[in-house]
């Protein structure tokens, strides 16, 4: 099972209450060799109406520090992919009835680097909660299945709309995400592309906001 099939898969998923209140599911999009992935935590009001992820304030403000930096083959999503009410965080449950497709994505794009942004992201994928200011800018290892990989955790962009003061840290760590992803070659891709097709299931801060 690869991005397609995911897509379509979360496009029928009803496994959480979100399903009866969104006005569309939102997976991922993106290049599906892609050396990074982006993270992050639930689709907002404009990703909930054009059924894209990032399309709001905090995306544009994602794509275009990430264009700027020179990413070229990236893949954004949410771990999340139907939008709560009101924008507000994600129930923990909500985020573990969606895991099984984010981690299908991440096996059929198998990147070399994964960014989580916001603490919603990081637990998801790290699987332990803790305060995003302790886990930023920091490499972390995580297991997806039968998978292992390499998470960058940093601020969701809707945080540091909401506080500018953020944005620095922010541009560092996506730089270090750059760095790894782009110019340490000895990092390699996570999975194999045969595990993917498999289409295994999941192993499995403050509010962020919306997309």
């Amino acid at each position: 099972m690869c991005l397609p099939e995911v897509a379509e898969e979360v496009k029928r998923c009803c496994k959480c209450p979100l399903c009866k209140s969104r006005t569309n599911p939102v997976p991922g999009e993106g290049d599906p060799e892609a050396e990074v992935a982006f993270v992050g935590e639930a689709p907002g009001k404009e990703e909930d109406l054009e059924g894209r992820p990032f399309v709001g304030r905090a995306g544009r403000l994602l794509r275009s520090a990430i264009e700027e930096l020179g990413f070229e083959r990236y893949y954004i999503t949410n771990a999340v992919k139907c939008r709560p009410p009101g924008n507000r965080t994600p129930f923990q449950s909500e985020v573990e009835a969606c895991k099984p497709h984010l981690v299908r994505e991440l096996l059929c794009v198998k990147p070399r680097l994964v960014v989580a942004l916001g603490r919603t992201a990081a637990r998801a994928l790290l699987g332990f909660d803790a305060p995003i200011k302790e886990l930023r800018g920091k490499m972390l290892p995580a297991k997806l299945g039968r998978a292992e990989l390499k998470v960058l955790v940093t601020y969701h962009p809707a945080a540091v709309l909401r506080n500018p003061r953020l944005k620095d840290e922010f541009l560092r760590d996506l730089r270090k995400a750059y760095e790894v992803a782009y110019k340490q070659t000895s990092l390699a891709r996570f999975v194999g592309k045969d595990e993917a097709r498999k289409g295994s299931g999941g192993e499995g801060e403050e509010e962020e906001g919306a997309d």
